[in-house]
């Protein structure tokens, strides 16, 4: 190639890899702002306030509440081509809880004893999202509404908080019973329940029983004392109704008895940073820029909690124009979007027109990645609720990482690097019609510098293509406690260039990427071997536990291994 050939590409070459740096220069002043669509759906067939919204067998769920006149309606909605269909339960649940068991039903519990919200109840049962499908079973140690439940690996809820009552920890069985395991130190309402190992947790909050807001330190272990955490000294958890498991807020990874956690904290100042929990130790996620608190509209209310789409290494915080939240009025509703698989986690704020009615309080991440809130009223009315259903294309899967640059910056880059190429063409055929003059200069002697430079990248191609046949022909993801650096040592390099190369090239972390070998083994299996046992495909595909097995399969596939099976 000519020598003003070669100065075309290299201003080409630089342009592009000023690229990133642009997008970085961006972040760092400040949050970028994106709009994003919210589409009208149907509306539930029951209007609702206080419900429990879950994605359940790929499905958008809503579980109990009350309905008009503030009276418990005793039944389920789930979405699906395009309509609510209704389920009837066993009980009605208002202001109850629901978590998703490891053995793929829900458990449903608790709630008012009354119309208006009075009291507490016993009551339980388990709802089959397959079947769609209730039946009631053994009543509650202690009788509660507004609490908590985490599931663990063996069929097992943990269970704390309630309303107006007194609080203690029970534990389900994972068949018909409910047994008491200890008192706390300090009775909430919705609390906070991670897990720390396959069979402990802790247990805090930021509202007590009988709805103050609190800033309590202090955070109950299922096994062992309490203890007082410093980072919920200066940084607070809100004082809201959290209706979800934390579960939605999981990034961690089972297989490596890792489990991470993201929480919204607040300090004194109104200031909301995300926290990161792993294994009970409590810190801050380092983002770009800080979680911005107002935006050209205004101030901005957040719900906070956490939403986790682990498939796309993507969460979210759910708001509202804070001016329009306090008017009772329509509002914007905002999305902040956490990339928390890059250090720092970058953050882009998106918002849409308009809306009315509207909740953030009930929101969900959808089996294609979007959000779907519902239930209407941006301030709750428990006598007049809203059946408004919104989906909000967030769209994280199919975004590329950069989505918080404008689309116009990325028009004018390619514009200017169509119009290097066409450029450097144009030179290239001038110079072939010129007349080359002899010049009595030696020939340039060819040096390692003057060869063709090596595609971009392709180190990385390489020893990507070596991690994934020794995934596919010695199949490394059957060992259930396959660790990066087994796979660094077997092909004889070392961790960071596993996890640098994992992320540049399929743009996930090496659990996710393990993951995904595992679920298309165990979608093999049961579509080779019809008769096979779920138990036995978990084994098979390397899986640690049937409760891993379940939440990844679902998680990459969009539907329980049941359900995909009997597709």
């Amino acid at each position: 190639m000519s020598t003003g050939g070669k100065r075309v590409l290299t201003v080409v070459y630089c342009l592009l890899a000023l690229l990133p740096l642009a997008v970085q220069a961006k972040g760092d002043a400040s949050c970028p702002v994106v709009k994003i669509e919210a589409e009208r759906l149907a509306d539930l067939n029951i209007p609702r306030e206080g419900t429990l919204l879950l994605c359940l067998n790929g499905e958008p769920t809503v579980i109990g509440s009350h309905t008009t006149n503030f009276v418990p309606t005793p039944t389920i909605e789930y979405f699906k081509d395009g309509k609510w269909h209704v389920v009837q339960m066993a009980y009605a649940h208002d202001d109850g809880f629901a978590v998703e068991l490891s053995t793929g039903k829900v458990l449903i519990f608790g709630g008012h004893e009354k119309n208006l919200g009075i009291g507490q109840t016993y009551e339980a049962e388990l709802y089959d999202p397959v079947t769609h499908t209730c039946e009631g079973i053994a009543s509650l140690d202690t009788k509660r509404a507004i609490a908590s439940a985490l599931a663990l690996d063996d069929g097992r809820a943990v269970i704390a908080g309630n309303w107006h009552h007194e609080d203690a920890v029970e534990m389900y069985d994972g068949k018909n019973g409910f047994s008491p395991v200890k008192g706390v130190s300090l009775g909430r309402a919705c609390p906070f329940i991670l897990r720390t190992a396959k069979d402990d947790a802790i247990i805090f909050g930021g509202m007590d029983s009988i709805g103050r807001h609190i800033t309590s330190d202090v955070v109950d272990r299922l096994r062992g004392e309490s203890y007082h955490e410093p980072l919920l000294q200066e940084w607070h958890l809100p004082g809201i109704y959290i209706h979800k498991s934390a579960d939605y807020s999981f990034i961690g990874d089972e297989s490596s008895n890792e489990y991470t956690y993201l929480l919204a904290l607040e300090n004194a100042q109104g200031q909301i940073a995300i926290a990161r929990v792993t294994n009970g130790e409590f810190s801050l996620l380092p983002t770009d820029v800080p979680v911005p608190m107002a935006c050209e509209w205004g101030g901005i209310d957040y719900y906070q909690m956490v939403f986790v789409d682990r498939q796309a290494g993507m969460a979210y915080m759910v708001g509202c124009d804070a001016e329009a939240h306090n008017k009772k009025s329509a509002s914007r509703a905002y999305v902040l979007k956490i990339d928390y698989t890059t250090t720092p986690a970058r953050l882009t704020l998106c918002y849409t027109d308009v809306l009315t009615p509207f909740n953030p309080n009930y929101t969900v991440v959808t089996a294609d990645g979007n959000l779907m809130m519902v239930s209407g009223n941006m301030v709750e009315n428990n006598f007049k609720p809203s059946g408004a259903t919104w989906l909000l294309h967030v769209s994280s899967r199919a975004q590329a990482a950069g989505m918080g640059f404008p689309w116009w910056g990325w028009a004018l880059i390619v514009l200017a690097i169509a119009a290097l190429a066409t450029g450097l063409v144009w030179l290239l055929h001038r110079r072939k019609s010129t007349p080359v003059i002899e010049t009595e200069t030696p020939a340039e002697e060819p040096c390692e510098e003057a060869q063709e430079a090596p595609v971009a990248g392709s180190d990385d191609a390489e020893l990507m293509q070596r991690i994934c046949q020794a995934m596919e022909q010695q199949q490394l993801f059957m060992n259930p406690n396959l660790k990066i650096t087994d796979l660094a040592t077997a092909l004889g390099t070392n961790r960071s260039a596993i996890s640098a190369c994992i992320n540049s090239q399929r743009s996930c972390s090496f659990p996710q990427f393990v993951n995904t070998y595992r679920v298309a083994y165990a979608q093999e299996l049961l579509r080779s071997q019809p008769d096979i046992k779920i138990a036995e495909v978990c084994m098979k595909s390397g899986f640690p536990s049937e409760a891993s097995f379940y939440r990844i399969f679902k998680a990459i596939t969009g539907t329980t291994p049941s359900a995909w099976k009997n597709r």
